[in-house]
């Protein structure tokens, strides 16, 4: 980085000083494999970046060139105010929100599902990423699927993202097309218009696909016209907005502020809603009917007010999370990021007696771990038995054994040797014989 914006050499020796003298040695190895890539250029003991390769460092850096590596703004739009990062923000939850509830299900009291299915690009990810699979009554959430949904949005959208690329990959879609637009849709200013026609034909498709999740939001009026949603904008950030490389004032930041505590999407609340006393009570102080279905994949709800639901984390309710594949730890820290404000203030969190509980919980169901074995009984002889016994501890797959009843249960892969072990003595046995 130092060489990138000097256009004349330097001498080796004087890049060298640029280490710690006990460094050196390695800055001139990492020299030598820069100039077997190409990068970097040595003459007569000066050192230089590669022309092509430091004019086109610097444009993706700057977003210079013809490249757009910041997306190229919507001609006339400035800051454009036709979409607010309000409505924005308000879009994007929407769509995320949609994608969850499909996932959880949500039934009326006939029983039958009354959330509507989200496109087809949606449920493809949701399928391939085996979050969902078909059965008889339609789509059904895995054990991935629960997994996915007690994760915080940012990890959400990094596992959608990563599905992604995996399924453009195996539809033959050119990888790297989809990763420059991915890396661009990142580094966009957030409330600000971009526009779609220097895209390739594969980076529209992406953009019509990506709108399905609620990433990017085209403007019906301009269908050239695109705007990068906080889902994604957040992801070149630890918050929950992003600024992007062109910089706001601190209006804007705190419009981006105001504007993310609005979603409703449970793992990733600006604001904690949940109180959890010591025995087992949780009061949520939320009418997302997203979080209410969430809280209900491990807590018996017990009454809903129009703010406010009351419920209590059971044994039955959390083995039957369990058994559904969340881990105790999923079910601690979905707590414990969705805490109410004035719990947040304790140390710890939680109360200590119910994460025990919990994990207790857990550790009942674990107890019993399922292993293929094979069960051997009925020696004729003891010898024979002593024999079997003796080889299968050697080779060590026995999982029990009665020297009393010459009973022993060993490994399945044991199991195979044993076998093998008894038809060799049987030959020898049969060669001595006759």
């Amino acid at each position: 980085m130092s060489m990138l914006y000097l256009d004349t050499s330097l001498r080796l020796q004087d890049v060298t000083q640029w280490a710690k003298t006990d460094s050196q040695r390695m800055v001139r190895g990492k020299i030598h494999q820069l100039r077997k890539l190409q990068l970097v250029t040595e003459e007569h003991g000066n050192v230089s970046l590669n022309p092509v390769f430091r004019t086109q460092l610097r444009n993706a850096l700057t977003g210079g060139g013809d490249f757009s590596s910041f997306g190229t703004p919507f001609k006339g739009s400035g800051r454009d105010t036709r979409i607010t990062r309000t409505q924005l923000a308000r879009y994007a939850d929407q769509k995320w929100e949609a994608m969850l509830r499909f996932m959880v299900g949500r039934q009326d009291t006939s029983g039958e599902v009354v959330v509507q299915p989200p496109a087809e690009s949606v449920r493809s990810i949701l399928r391939t990423a085996k979050l969902m699979e078909d059965g008889e009554n339609g789509m059904a959430i895995t054990n991935s699927g629960f997994q996915f949904l007690l994760q915080d949005t940012q990890s959400q959208v990094w596992t959608v993202l990563l599905q992604y690329l995996r399924q453009a990959e195996m539809q033959q879609m050119d990888v790297v097309e989809v990763l420059n637009f991915l890396f661009q849709l990142v580094s966009l200013q957030l409330g600000r218009a971009y526009s779609a026609e220097p895209l390739t034909a594969i980076q529209r498709r992406m953009l019509g696909e990506l709108r399905d999740f609620g990433l990017v939001l085209q403007d019906d009026q301009r269908p050239l016209c695109f705007y990068a949603t906080h889902l994604v904008t957040m992801l070149s950030s630890s918050s929950s907005t992003n600024s992007g490389p062109n910089g706001t004032d601190s209006k804007d930041s705190a419009t981006e502020s105001s504007t993310s505590q609005q979603g409703e999407l449970a793992a990733s609340s600006s604001l904690g809603y949940i109180i959890l006393e010591t025995n087992c009570r949780i009061y949520a102080y939320t009418d997302s009917p997203l979080q209410i279905a969430i809280l209900g994949l491990f807590v018996r709800l017990v009454s809903q007010f129009s703010n406010l639901v009351t419920g209590a984390l059971t044994r039955d309710s959390v083995r039957q999370a369990l058994s559904q594949g969340i881990t105790a730890d999923q079910i601690i820290t979905f707590l414990t990021a969705n805490a109410h404000p004035q719990m947040q203030s304790r140390v710890p969190v939680l109360p200590v007696t119910v994460t025990d509980q919990i994990r207790l919980w857990e550790q009942e169901r674990n107890r019993l771990h399922p292993t293929h074995a094979h069960f051997y009984k009925d020696f004729a002889q003891k010898q024979d038995f002593d024999r079997v016994l003796r080889y299968a501890q050697d080779i060590g797959v026995v999982l029990w054994a009665s020297i009393e009843k010459r009973q022993l249960v060993v490994t399945r892969q044991g199991h195979v040797k044993i076998v093998e072990l008894v038809k060799s003595q049987r030959a020898a046995s049969t060669t001595t014989s006759s």
